[in-house]
């Protein structure tokens, strides 16, 4: 029966066309703008994945992400380095500077001021230059994608350049060099990536000694958990999880409304399975409803009819699926080392393929009623 169930599919080609379309259609919405929400998402604390070191971050209570924070001052830091069970502790300094491009165009960067004497905060992937010339008076690291786009400096002939050691810039009316170029995970924000030593940052945009962060680590064999317990006893500190930083750096993110907007589309991939790819595959059944009533008038059961109508079902669904998934993962590959955010996890995969399964379950469903009722005395003339 199954191959009398797929020569009844492929027989009316428009409609099995125009039900893998549909779910085809349905995977692909649901998958990419899961996926680009998902890498949208992750770049609202790639600052906080890229420093791997400290298991303990420590903030003002008031502070929810770079976009909303409140300095420390720099006594803090001692509070923490002598707090027990903890290892050690640098400050991280991070804010919104003006910058000139050596061609004179206007930027807004996000600089990062990290600890001078042991550099932890600095990006982990250098292309050009050494960390270790960020003690230099104003050396700066840049990331490769403003480097290679908006703080590219101009030829005479019009043309940009990549921004290399040596070019220099001007941030917040203050001199500074490029002593390296590294790579990054890029920000939600499409603006320069700048990193500096902590003295250097207090030039270029004064603090009096004040700090976004503090990165702290737990000594070996002790909680972080109490840790971050015992700092917190002072009402002005808030010490959390890497984890728990990331949550709450999300919790922060989905105020913003974007989950709805995503959301949305996500939803209209799901509208467009259920109506387009139900109907279409209920249309193809009618039209294969003669053969039905044949097959019962021979002496077909139920349960025959019921496995060749979800065989069909797990045909289509299956190609359309994989087909769907395969143009996501084909785009998320065009557009890697972008500007454009994409994450495809398992758990995505896992979710995609569901949604499916309830549009091939719902589909079924339609044209099992409909084959259970046809008299075959009927649709046979008698």
């Amino acid at each position: 029966m199954t191959t009398l169930a797929l020569k009844m599919l492929i027989g009316h080609r428009a409609s099995f066309f125009g039900v893998v379309f549909g779910i085809f259609l349905a995977t692909l919405l649901i998958s990419q703008q899961s996926a680009i929400f998902l890498g949208v998402v992750s770049r609202s604390y790639r600052f906080v994945t890229d420093i791997p070191a400290p298991n303990i971050w420590v903030m003002d209570p008031a502070t929810e992400s770079e976009d909303k924070l409140r300095m420390m001052p720099a006594g803090y830091l001692d509070m923490v380095r002598s707090t027990p069970g903890v290892e050690w502790a640098v400050p991280l300094n991070t804010v919104r500077v003006p910058v000139i491009t050596p061609s004179g165009t206007f930027e807004t960067g996000q600089m990062y001021g990290i600890d001078d004497a042991t550099l932890l905060g600095a990006p982990a992937e250098m292309l050009q230059g050494s960390i270790r010339d960020l003690r230099r008076d104003g050396g700066v690291i840049v990331d490769v994608y403003s480097a290679n786009r908006s703080l590219a400096p101009l030829n005479p002939d019009g043309t940009t350049r990549p921004l290399s050691v040596g070019d220099a810039l001007e941030i917040n009316g203050h001199h500074a060099v490029v002593v390296g170029i590294c790579e990054i995970t890029q920000g939600f924000y499409p603006q320069p990536i700048i990193f500096t030593s902590f003295s250097n940052s207090q030039t270029f945009y004064p603090t009096d000694g004040g700090m976004a962060y503090i990165l702290a680590k737990s000594r070996p064999n002790i909680s972080t958990e109490k840790v971050c317990a015992t700092i917190n006893t002072h009402a002005e500190l808030q010490a959390l999880t890497r984890d728990q930083l990331q949550d709450r750096i999300i919790d922060f993110f989905l105020k913003t409304g974007i989950l709805i907007n995503f959301a949305l589309s996500v939803a209209l991939g799901i509208i467009i399975g259920f109506s387009i790819a139900g109907q279409i595959f209920y249309v193809m059944t009618l039209q294969n409803l003669m053969y039905f009533a044949l097959i019962k008038a021979i002496g077909g059961t139920k349960n025959m009819m019921l496995k060749m109508i979800i065989f069909q079902a797990a045909i289509v669904g299956f190609i359309g699926f994989s087909l769907g998934i395969g143009a996501t993962v084909l785009w998320g590959y065009a557009i890697k080392n972008t500007t454009l955010a994409f994450l495809f996890p398992w758990q995505l995969f896992l979710f995609t393929g569901f949604i499916v399964l309830l549009i091939c379950i719902f589909t079924a469903a339609l044209s099992i009623q409909k084959v259970f009722k046809v008299d075959p005395k009927v649709l046979m003339g008698t």
